[in-house]
């Protein structure tokens, strides 16, 4: 009998426990049906996108970046963006994707987390060293792009010269008929062919007396950077290594594409102007210049701003309403003593800054008048 009872309290406490487990587990189970659903990372397509993105920034952004320093700038984006501390499970890209569903997991709409993705993204991307020269972009973005590099204008929809030049002929203020004087403003595939048109106009003058050159590459922009191997070709041959870039650890030597233009050869003084705001692809000029001896450079220290940027697409799009790319900081420039450009300049032979500079460059050429012209056309931006 006693042995019977103990039977039955057994068995009550069992089925109790039994129910309480079911019942813990059904709870469990209305939390997680009730919970916003967190899209599978190999399947959501914001994901893809993003995770697209972390791979392309680690094949070809100019520096060598580890899964734990990426990973920690889309984390920091992250809680830019929310607001709120972010958490990773792994400091790598499926730690990134486990990230980004949890956070979307909260977003209603497709609008919503295309937005979200797309911020984040280009907040990683702005924040690459040296900031601001990376981010994402849209379709309408890399045609903007590709109008600046033609030197489209905008109003007109036509390509315009990045090119201008003077002789004695055009412009008697540079006091003397030897002095043949080079503007170039930014660099465009068209430069070297504005190149070979100005010095053949100037044959056609009749200026069969000129041998100074005056280059000027102040303010200039930068622009197309692979039209230098072309253009450096009648300052110092065809064949020569020209300049290196900076990549991943790697240095990469280009080579020039063409050679001298026998209306260049004539030109046995040349001086080139540079200042402050001379950038990017024309600092490489200038240190390519500078190193082959080809001219004098003349007055203050470059910009330094020596990134080359690319653009790369995008197989993972969120919506076929946009298309988007992202514009990456791919190599670093390297100036004549091999330091990179980015954050140093190119460095004159003559700083103007320094009172005695017009006797330092009567020494390089002994002839005034180059040294005139070279004051007067200083003195014209001082104004």
């Amino acid at each position: 009998m006693v042995l019977a009872k103990k039977k039955l309290i057994i068995t009550a406490i069992t089925s109790a426990i039994i129910f309480f487990i079911a019942g813990a587990v059904i709870v469990i189970l209305n939390h997680f049906n009730n919970a916003p659903k967190i899209e599978n990372a190999t399947e959501s397509i914001y994901a893809k996108f993003v995770s697209e993105v972390y791979e392309k920034i680690k094949e070809n952004y100019w520096e060598e970046i580890s899964d734990e320093n990426l990973s920690n700038l889309f984390k920091l984006a992250a809680e830019k963006l929310t607001g709120q501390k972010q958490t990773l499970l792994s400091p790598d890209k499926n730690g990134i994707k486990t990230m980004l569903n949890q956070i979307l997991a909260e977003k209603k709409s497709a609008e919503e987390k295309e937005q979200f993705s797309a911020d984040l993204t280009n907040l990683v991307l702005v924040n690459l060293q040296p900031f601001g020269r990376s981010a994402l972009y849209l379709e309408q973005d890399e045609k903007q792009l590709a109008r600046i590099i033609e030197n489209v204008n905008p109003e007109t929809g036509q390509k315009e010269p990045t090119t201008s030049f003077q002789t004695i002929k055009s412009s008697p203020s540079l006091s003397s008929p030897n002095i043949f004087y080079l503007k170039i403003e930014k660099f465009s595939p068209e430069t070297f062919n504005e190149l070979e048109e100005a010095a053949a106009a100037a044959d056609a003058h009749g200026d069969k007396e000129l041998d100074s050159l005056i280059l000027d590459l102040r303010g200039n922009i930068g622009g197309s950077f692979d039209i230098l191997p072309y253009f450096l070709g009648p300052f110092i041959g065809q064949d020569q290594y020209a300049f290196e870039i900076f990549h991943q650890g790697k240095r990469i030597p280009f080579k020039t594409k063409t050679g001298w233009l026998n209306s260049l050869v004539r030109y046995k003084k040349v001086v080139v102007l540079i200042d402050e705001m001379t950038q990017s692809s024309a600092e490489v000029v200038a240190s390519v210049l500078k190193r082959y001896n080809v001219g004098v450079l003349v007055g203050v220290p470059t910009r330094g701003w020596g990134t080359i940027e690319r653009i790369f697409p995008l197989e993972n799009q969120m919506s076929s309403q946009k298309k988007y790319s992202i514009f990456l900081a791919h190599s670093l420039t390297l100036r004549d003593d091999n330091e990179p450009i980015e954050g140093h300049g190119v460095e004159p032979v003559i700083y103007i800054t320094q009172p005695e500079w017009q006797k330092e460059l009567l020494a390089y050429f002994q002839y005034q008048p180059l040294v005139d012209a070279v004051a007067h056309l200083l003195n014209q931006k001082s104004r």
